[in-house]
């Protein structure tokens, strides 16, 4: 356990006896859990009769996916594949093949969840070629609504070999897994492995599982890890932490913010809209009113079930992997401990001396009467909110501008400092225009102001019909009350 960013002197220790007490009600044989903060895994912990310490790989089934995804999206981000080209443009023989990169990212492109043929998950799947004779086709248009699909992550694996001209899990290790260091992680297990098992539901017995080989479905689920590598994945994505340049290179912030932005919502008939999908993640809402925001994945094969959340907005990540098909329920029980934890210190940068710029952001400001603060986050954003309840959160761009990133209104706007020097005159955010003091006129606002100015408010008469008295062009103004 490192000692970067330190946890409560109790909280180990209660986060041991929560993966022991979840291992028992479930009936787990080998749980692994890990947590992080500010970028750093600051606790590991392992539970159950079967053998696993830290370092010990687990399948983690479909969490493959972000992982596969971050691939396809440098292909994006270097100009090489487009975000809306069709499929068909690049493997003329994938099924679906009017559906888009993005629709196979955020499991919009029609497909059906798994291929023709026999549980591939236990029994194995074959080539490309296989894939495509099989027959496999989209159940509806795309674009239509989610539907997940792993057949969906084959076509993507597919299109990194494509592109690459080798194997898919190739291009991760070189490309995702060394930069990010996830030294435990793999198509095969690297080191230690666990062992997967069915866990009878009515006796204490197991049956161990088959360790199928996926094929062209291999992106879709066959890698394997462990929940410290998983927590330092998923505090990348979020951007805890300060990237290292290795880091950093794999895939920019603003294309990270871009992959955990919800784009299809997930629409359980019966069911409250509290999951959606990015680009290769998920994106869950839950808790009591609008709840906390976390990005991250789950997975399952027979014999293990993994589970990666990561918050946005505080940096913090957390990771359980099984050796259970049954599973062993969410890892919720980590993120309640996590809310015990004093609140991380201010990300590097804000509030240094190098950073005045930021500073000189902060503070109140009006857009038009009405008062706004612009504060600087823990995480190194901005957020700009009212009482009113409008509230936008704003991240860095790669040419350090700033764009919004979480919620509100301006999502997707940028804001621009108006005349900055040592403190900025105006913000434009997304057009509008925000004064240090209400419609300042030492600034352009936008349509001019009333060349009198502010005027004072004095008692305002009605005639018979009870229409408001008073010159409209000139002269004093109406009163209020």
């Amino acid at each position: 356990m490192t000692a970067a960013v330190p946890l409560p002197p109790d909280l180990p220790a209660r986060f041991d006896d929560a993966l022991r007490s979840r291992c028992r009600e479930r009936r787990v044989p080998a749980l692994s859990a890990a947590v992080g903060r500010g970028g750093e895994v600051v606790w590991t912990g392992t539970a159950g009769w079967a053998a696993a310490d830290a370092g010990t790989a687990f399948r983690i089934g479909s969490i493959s996916k972000p992982m596969t995804a971050v691939a396809v999206l440098r292909l994006v981000a270097e100009g090489r594949l487009g975000l809306h080209d069709t499929v068909g443009r690049h493997l003329p023989d994938a099924p679906a093949p009017d559906a888009t990169v993005a629709h196979l990212l955020t499991h919009t492109a029609g497909l059906p969840a798994e291929p023709p043929g026999p549980w591939w998950e236990r029994h194995g799947a074959g080539t490309w070629d296989e894939l495509v004779a099989s027959g496999v086709e989209p159940q509806r248009d795309p674009g239509e609504r989610f539907h997940y699909s792993n057949v969906g992550y084959a076509v993507l694996g597919r299109l990194l070999e494509q592109a690459h001209g080798r194997p898919w899990d190739d291009v991760l290790r070189d490309e995702v897994w060394a930069p990010l260091g996830l030294t435990g992680t793999g198509r095969t297990p690297v080191g230690a492995a666990a062992v997967g098992y069915a866990v009878h539901p009515h006796a204490d017995a197991v049956l161990r599982e088959p360790v199928a080989s996926y094929g062209v479905l291999g992106p879709a689920g066959e890698v394997w890890s462990t929940p410290s590598d998983l927590v330092r994945f998923g505090s990348w994505l979020v951007g805890a932490g300060t990237d290292d340049a290795a880091a950093a290179g794999v895939l920019s912030r603003e294309w990270r913010r871009r992959m955990t932005t919800p784009r299809a919502v997930v629409d359980d008939d019966g069911q409250p809209f509290t999951a959606a999908w990015g680009l290769g993640v998920s994106v869950h809402h839950a808790g009591a009113g609008a709840g906390r925001r976390t990005v991250g994945h789950g997975g399952s094969v027979p014999g293990f079930t993994a589970t990666l959340r990561a918050d946005p907005t505080t940096g913090e990540a957390w990771a359980v992997c099984g050796s259970s098909t049954a599973g062993f329920g969410d890892a919720s029980f980590l993120e309640e401990l996590l809310a015990d934890a004093p609140p991380l210190p201010p990300a590097k940068g804000v509030g240094d001396a190098a950073d005045r710029g930021v500073l000189a952001l902060t503070g109140t400001w009006y857009w038009g009467p009405m008062a706004y603060t612009l504060a600087a986050r823990g995480d190194g954003r901005l957020e700009l909110s009212s009482d009113g309840g409008r509230s936008t959160v704003f991240g860095r761009t790669d040419d350090g501008g700033w764009v919004g990133v979480e919620g509100g209104y301006w999502l997707g706007e940028r804001v621009r400092a108006v005349a900055p020097g040592a403190s900025a005159e105006a913000l434009d955010v997304g057009t509008f225009h925000l004064t240090r003091a209400p419609y300042d006129p030492a600034t352009a606002v936008p349509g001019g102001l009333d060349p009198r100015g502010w005027q004072p408010v004095v008692d305002a008469t009605s005639d018979a019909t009870g229409d408001v008295t008073g010159d409209a062009t000139g002269g004093e103004a109406p009163g209020l009350g």
